[in-house]
């Protein structure tokens, strides 16, 4: 299907009113999720990309989760899934990894729209030159300076630690990934004087976590950990690695509020029942 296709389509689902009805029945069945959702690079420098959303995009996106959508702090999110609290519809968590500087642009215009978000900062490469492998080739960069991440804290936003080096602790032992984990809550806990609750997996895909380092993880004093594995987030995961919806998949902010709502279910079942998925 044509992106253009994709999107008229998507339109007609939600002016037509059956995605308000279709996501009130199902609440109403009691069906209750949240989201998590994933950014690293917000930028007009380089094209979209796998990793990148445009500043126009994003301010969409911004105005979107104003409008729409319930959006808290991870720590909100944590309590109601830790509580068994019924969330409010439509309730999302923003979330950035990475370090690129121009986070703390996305970071500015999420405070304008009252939005809050988390910030996984990967702390060796905090004020550094030091370039991610994948970026070799692509325009230089800059990474967020101790000064930006202190902005970022300072206009309401929380950090969390995204690893010292951003290894793939798939393949990393535990004595190293101790030191990863510790020293990264350390740094950032030393520089911001605020505890540091959250973790996410560099990486995180499914290869990309051992089970021994949840148990790791928690010994540490993080309270929870996020992959970067696609899903919503029910009451079952509670104490299990949660996961994210990266972001620069939708292209359509229409079609992005169909998924991040959960109208979009009956499609992707359909799909997967035919091999399309």
């Amino acid at each position: 299907m044509t992106s253009l296709a994709k999107s008229a389509g998507c339109g007609l689902y939600k002016y037509s009113g059956a995605m308000h009805a279709q996501e009130r029945l199902a609440y109403w069945s009691g069906r209750r999720f949240m989201s998590v959702v994933l950014f690293h690079r917000v930028t007009d420098e380089i094209p979209v990309d796998g990793l990148t959303v445009s500043t126009a995009w994003f301010r969409g996106f911004c105005e979107l989760m104003r409008d729409r959508f319930h959006v808290v702090p991870l720590a909100e999110l944590h309590r109601l899934l830790m509580s068994g609290t019924t969330p409010p519809l439509r309730t999302v968590a923003i979330t950035f990894d990475d370090c690129y500087r121009d986070n703390l642009l996305a970071a500015r215009m999420l405070a304008e729209h009252g939005l809050p978000a988390t910030f996984f900062i990967p702390t060796g490469y905090v004020g550094t030159d030091c370039v991610f492998p994948w970026d070799i080739g692509l325009k230089p960069m800059a990474n967020l300076t101790w000064d930006d991440v202190n902005e970022i804290q300072h206009l309401g936003h929380e950090v969390g630690s995204h690893s010292v080096s951003h290894p793939d602790l798939g393949i990393t032992g535990p004595a190293e990934a101790r030191l990863e984990m510790a020293d990264s809550k350390k740094t950032l806990e030393d520089r911001l004087q605020r505890p540091v609750r959250w973790f996410a997996y560099p990486f995180g895909g499914r290869s990309n976590f051992r089970p021994e380092y949840w148990p790791l993880a928690q010994e540490l004093g993080y309270d929870a950990c996020f992959s970067a594995l696609s899903g919503f987030i029910q009451p079952h995961h509670r104490g299990q690695i949660l996961p994210r919806e990266a972001m620069p998949y939708f292209r359509s902010l229409t079609n992005l509020e169909l998924h991040l709502s959960g109208c979009l279910d009956w499609f992707y079942q359909v799909k997967r029942r035919v091999g399309l998925l």
